[in-house]
């Protein structure tokens, strides 16, 4: 009698514990997320804006690559292959090549299609720029609506059941875009100083139609001489420039940044991160860090 009370109790708590596993589970497989790949963290969060929070965005680069040297792996390809969107800028070298290597182009979606050529920039860097778009286009508050809307129009063709969700996401970004505007450029013209050294020309597309004034550091994206250096140097002195920019991924950036710092009494050596996740949050750590 007692072994089988025993056994009874046996019974009801495997009983139990296989009710919350199959709850467990249930939930798991209820609350599993569709995921959409992007290529770079700014575009993430760009997508994420208008997608909500019924989606995981994932981004192809994190913020600590160098995007524009970044080579896919296989296990990236791996990935796309079985995503149902890919979206991209369609600026960057390695865009090009994994678009070259996936056996369904279909899903592919590039966020400037459609924008007004006259609307992008060359590219001031690299070894051939007579047919190259400057690829930081996420830093231009102008076709950043727009690249929203093309967002927003392919994720109501391929979930037209949330397009109640995505109008009002997009609507929202929209009003943030305008507000944001208004924001950092009242920032900006209280700056006294609005001069830069930068080591890699990433911020042409927010420089437009902004009183600011840059160095590049870079030549046609390659190491500057120490001619160059000391012509650096002597501009920013008699324009009184005292803010350098480097990108934290690359050391010599860093090395760079700080000799000429030291030759500009007062100046100060800043990491600014072109893949930081949060457009809105850059820039303005960029206008703040001007001095």
């Amino acid at each position: 009698m007692k072994i089988k009370n025993i056994l009874s109790a046996l019974l009801i708590i495997l009983t139990f514990l296989f009710c919350i596993s199959c709850s467990k589970t249930s939930n798991e497989k209820n609350s599993k997320k569709e995921q959409i790949i992007v290529s770079t963290p700014p575009l993430k969060w760009t997508v994420e804006k208008i997608a909500g929070n019924d989606f995981e965005v994932s981004s192809i680069v994190n913020q600590n690559m160098n995007h524009e040297l970044f080579e896919p792996k296989p296990r990236d390809l791996v990935t796309l292959e079985t995503s149902k969107i890919f979206f991209i800028y369609g600026t960057l070298p390695f865009e090009k090549q994994i678009m070259s290597s996936l056996s369904d182009t279909s899903k592919v979606v590039n966020v400037i299609d459609g924008i007004d050529s006259n609307l992008l920039l060359k590219s001031t860097h690299g070894e051939d720029t007579t047919e190259a778009t400057d690829p930081h286009v996420w830093f231009s508050l102008d076709i950043m609506p727009m690249i929203a809307e093309n967002i927003k129009n392919k994720l109501i063709a391929k979930y037209p059941n949330k397009k109640d969700q995505f109008e009002a996401n997009y609507t929202k970004f929209i009003n943030e875009i305008s507000a944001f505007k208004t924001k950092i450029d009242k920032d900006l013209n209280s700056k006294s100083n609005k001069s830069f050294i930068i080591y890699h020309p990433a911020l042409n597309y927010f420089l437009k139609d902004r009183d600011l004034f840059q160095i590049e550091v870079e030549q046609d994206g390659k190491e500057p001489s120490a001619k160059y250096i000391q012509t650096i140097i002597d501009v920013a002195r008699s324009k009184n420039i005292k803010t350098i920019l480097v990108q934290p991924q690359f050391p010599k950036h860093k090395v760079c940044g700080e000799y000429v710092s030291n030759e500009i009494k007062g100046s100060k050596v800043i990491p600014f991160n072109v893949l930081e996740e949060n457009i809105f949050e850059n820039l303005q750590k960029f206008v703040n860090d001007l001095n």
